[in-house]
C-alpha cells in the first residue's frame, strides 16, 4: 500500500456508504489472499498455445515484466509496527500472544537488511530465471534462425529491475548457453520504465497526492466499519482492548525513518502495517530459514480476501483504469506502447537488429501498460458514483501485476512480410482489446496493420 495515499488520510474518517461495498469477496470464498504481492506462477502450457499459420515464423520478440518477489521497498511497515509495539509493552497492554510479535517483526527487519530494503528475494530471482528460461525453450526456433541478432535488456532505475533481468538472463543462457554471446548488460530506460516519476508527468503525481475523488474514494474503501471490525479482531490478538481504544482515538503518533512528521495511526493503520508484513512475507521464503513466517497467524482467509480487495482498489484507482473518463492514471504509457509498436516496424522495415527486447520494471508500469492497451480484466474505469467492487469490475491486481508479472508480443513473418503479432499475459495467451480483431474468430493471432488501426498508432 502507498503510505502517501492512505496514511495522508485523516485516521478519524468514518464510513458513510456500507452498502456501495456489498458486492466485494464473499467471505465464504477460500483461501488467503496477497493481491499484487501475490507470487509468480506461469498462468498456462506451451503445449496449449496455439500454433501459427502455415507460412509464419518467429522473427522477433518483446517482453514488459514487473521485478520479482521482494523485500520491504524500505523500512516502514516493520518499522511502524515495531513502534506500537514498543508504546503498548511500555504501557504493559500486551496479550500473551503479542508479546511474540517483536521477535517476528525484528527477524523480517533482520531480513530485510541483510538483502536490502526494496531487492529482490531469492524466490524473485527464481521467479525470472524460469520466465528467461521458458521464453527461450518455447521460442528456441527464433534464437536458433537469428543467431546474429542481439538481445536488449532495459529496466528502470531501481536495482531490483535491474536484478530481474540479470535473472532473466541467467534463465535464457541456462536453456540456451550460445546467447550469452549475443547479450549486453542490463541498461537503464526510466523514460519507458519509470514514468509515473518522471518531471512531464507531474499532473499524475498531484492526482495521486491531492486529488480530492480520489482521496475521498479511499476515506471510504481503508475506514469501513468493516475495516474497523477487522482491525479490532487482529489486532485483540495482540494487544489489550484498552490500546486498541486508545488507537481508535487516535490517541499514538509515529514518524517513519524515511519522513520528518509524525502521523497519526489509529486501529486500521496499525493493522494494514501488520497486513503488509503478512503479504511482503510470502515472497521471502528462504530469507525466513527454517522457521516460515507466522505473520499468517493473525488473519482468517476471509479477513484477507476482503484486505486484498481493499489494497487491489487502491492500485485500481492508483494505477489502474480508475476513474471513467480520465486517463491520468495510464496515458503516461503511451511511449511504452509505442515503443513496443515501434520495435515491431522496424522488424518489418529490416532495421531491427535484434531478436528479443526485455524490460523489467514495477507494477507503476505494468498496471498503466495493461490498462492503456486495454487488456482483457484491464479495460473498465468506474463511474465517479459508483465504487470498484469484485462484483461490478473483473480486475484483480493477483492477475493484473502479480511479482512478475509480465507481457510478451510474439512477432511472425512471412515471406510477404506479413506481420502477426501474438500476446502472452503471464505466459498465457490473451486477446488484445476488444476492437481488435484477429485473423479468425477465436484466434490470438493479430495482423500488425490491424493492432495499428485499433490503437490508432
Amino acid at each position: 500500500m502507498s503510505a502517501l495515499l492512505i496514511m495522508g488520510l485523516s485516521a478519524g474518517c468514518s464510513f458513510n456508504s456500507q452498502q456501495s461495498l456489498s458486492g466485494s469477496p464473499s467471505d465464504n470464498s477460500p483461501g488467503y489472499e496477497y493481491a499484487t504481492k501475490t507470487v509468480y506462477t506461469p498462468a498456462a502450457s506451451t503445449i496449449n498455445y496455439q500454433q501459427p499459420p502455415a507460412g509464419y515464423k518467429l522473427v522477433f520478440s518483446q517482453l514488459l515484466a514487473r521485478h520479482g518477489s521482494r523485500g520491504l521497498s524500505s523500512p516502514k511497515y516493520d518499522d511502524i509496527s515495531m513502534k506500537i509495539w514498543h508504546t503498548a509493552r511500555q504501557q504493559n497492554q500486551l496479550t500473551e500472544t503479542g508479546k511474540a510479535l517483536q521477535a517476528e517483526i525484528q527477524r523480517i527487519m533482520d531480513a530485510n537488511i541483510t538483502m536490502g530494503y526494496g531487492n529482490l528475494s531469492e524466490l524473485g530471482k527464481r521467479e525470472h530465471t524460469g520466465i528467461g528460461r521458458r521464453l527461450a525453450e518455447r521460442d528456441y526456433e527464433l534464437f536458433s534462425h537469428h543467431s546474429d541478432k542481439k538481445i536488449l535488456v532495459e529496466y528502470s532505475v531501481k536495482q531490483r529491475a535491474r536484478d530481474s533481468g540479470l535473472a532473466f538472463i541467467d534463465g535464457l543462457v541456462s536453456a540456451n548457453p550460445a546467447l550469452q554471446q549475443v547479450i549486453s548488460a542490463p541498461r537503464a530506460n526510466p523514460e519507458t520504465l519509470y514514468f509515473h516519476k518522471q518531471p512531464q508527468n507531474h499532473d499524475y503525481q498531484e492526482y495521486k497526492e491531492s486529488d480530492p475523488q480520489l482521496l475521498s474514494t479511499f476515506d471510504t474503501l481503508f475506514y469501513s466499519q468493516r475495516m474497523h471490525n477487522i482491525a479490532r479482531d487482529v489486532l485483540s490478538q495482540i494487544y489489550t482492548v484498552e490500546f486498541i481504544d486508545e488507537l481508535a482515538a487516535g490517541k499514538h503518533s509515529y514518524r517513519r525513518q524515511d519522513e520528518t512528521a509524525f502521523k497519526v495511526y489509529n486501529d486500521v493503520d496499525a493493522m494494514i502495517q501488520l497486513f503488509n508484513l503478512y503479504q511482503i512475507a510470502l515472497g521471502m521464503p528462504d530469507e525466513a530459514g527454517d522457521t516460515p513466517w507466522n505473520f499468517r497467524q493473525y488473519f482468517s482467509p476471509e479477513q484477507t480476501q476482503w484486505l486484498s480487495y481493499v489494497m487491489d482498489a487502491e492500485d485500481f484507482y492508483a494505477k489502474g483504469p480508475a476513474f471513467k473518463g480520465n486517463d491520468i492514471t495510464y496515458r503516461m504509457a503511451r511511449p511504452l506502447v509505442q515503443d513496443f509498436f515501434q520495435r515491431i516496424e522496424d522488424v518489418q522495415q529490416g532495421e531491427s537488429e535484434y531478436s528479443l527486447v526485455a524490460r523489467f520494471a514495477h507494477a507503476e508500469t505494468l498496471v498503466p501498460f495493461t490498462t492503456y492497451m486495454q487488456l482483457p480484466g484491464s479495460d473498465q474505469p468506474v463511474s465517479a458514483d459508483n465504487i470498484y467492487t469484485r462484483a461490478n469490475n473483473p480486475w484483480r491486481g493477483a492477475e493484473v501485476a502479480p511479482m512478475g508479472g509480465n507481457v510478451q508480443w510474439d512477432v511472425f513473418r512471412n515471406e510477404q512480410n506479413r506481420i502477426l503479432v501474438r500476446m502472452l499475459y503471464n505466459e498465457q495467451e490473451k486477446p488484445f482489446k476488444v476492437s481488435c480483431r484477429p485473423i479468425a474468430d477465436n484466434s490470438f493471432y493479430y495482423d500488425f496493420t490491424e493492432l495499428k488501426r485499433c490503437y490508432a498508432m
